[in-house]
């Protein structure tokens, strides 16, 4: 290829733009800090688990083992995150070039913890399904996957959030946010990792992603206010939690596989009508899906 394009490459005249260059600089080396941040919260966990576990070195190993193959089971909401922040920070900078951003944003949001919450219960109520892709052996530590699924459904609101310092070019808040949920999970880590083991990771993850998304929202609405719909949104959150409680309760009289599928099945679907009930007049204006609303929205 660079042979075919001998001619043209040499018409191009290389030159640094000082003044760019500086701006560049100044926006973009906040976000690899948060970015080493970002990978200290989701990986040095397992470190520190090997570190202060009491317990000879092959249980260590074990206590690892488990606690990242239960951690894969929350793989489904993190592809997701990484999937949606690719696409979603490109639009929300030429959203910003709009009428009404701010609106554009809130209802993004909406939509994305609607999805989330979905997702959630996808995996938290059809557990028995998603287990059967790790070892049996690994089974025992199942209990953290729903803390993880909500500590990364954390994650996903905290980065919807975030467009509030980058489009303001203060992303050096964004550092300093990352730096406050890396001082949370190494706290939480060292200090009950030897008396609770992963589970501490775990709780450690959730509570390193909730503080950040409460202070970046927090800091955001002072500076770029948007209407978020959070008493909604935090209604959805709270649901979903509650059915995987109530579903868990229920199991727990009967631990049956087949009926613990069943069951998640129906709470999926109540989920689902409540939300197509809650969001008609938001859904009907939804591209291809839209129509399906439409007639209801008239009746209303």
């Amino acid at each position: 290829t660079l042979l075919l394009l001998y001619k043209e490459l040499k018409e191009i005249q290389f030159r640094i733009d000082t003044v760019l260059w500086k701006k560049i600089m100044v926006y973009s080396l906040p976000l690899v800090i948060a970015g080493l941040g970002g990978v200290i919260n989701e990986t040095f966990d397992r470190q520190m688990l090997n570190w202060l576990q009491p317990g000879t070195a092959i249980y260590k190993k074990e206590q690892v083992g488990i606690y990242s193959a239960c951690y894969k089971l929350a793989i489904l909401i993190t592809l997701f995150i990484q999937a949606f922040r690719m696409g979603a920070e490109p639009f929300f900078f030429k959203e910003s070039q709009g009428e009404n951003p701010q609106r554009t944003y809130a209802r993004v949001l909406k939509f994305f913890v609607i999805v989330i919450c979905t997702m959630f219960l996808v995996v938290a109520l059809y557990l028995d399904i998603w287990k059967h892709f790790i070892d049996p052996k690994m089974w025992v530590g199942l209990n953290v996957v729903p803390i993880l699924l909500l500590a990364n459904m954390f994650l996903g609101i905290y980065l919807n959030l975030s467009i509030w310092y980058k489009l303001g070019q203060k992303t050096i808040i964004g550092a300093y946010i990352t730096l406050l949920g890396v001082a949370v999970t190494l706290a939480i880590n060292f200090v009950f990792i030897p008396t609770y083991g992963y589970l501490a990771c775990a709780w450690a993850t959730f509570f390193c992603y909730g503080l950040m998304m409460l202070v970046s929202y927090l800091l955001g609405q002072r500076v770029y206010p948007i209407p978020y719909a959070w008493k909604k949104l935090s209604l959805y959150i709270i649901i979903v939690v509650g059915i995987y409680f109530l579903h868990h309760g229920l199991i727990g009289f009967w631990a049956n596989e087949i009926f613990s599928i069943a069951l998640g099945t129906i709470f999926i679907g109540a989920f689902l009508r409540f939300i197509a009930f809650s969001e008609k007049n938001e859904l009907v204006k939804l591209p291809v899906v839209g129509k399906y609303f439409s007639s209801r929205k008239r009746i209303n």
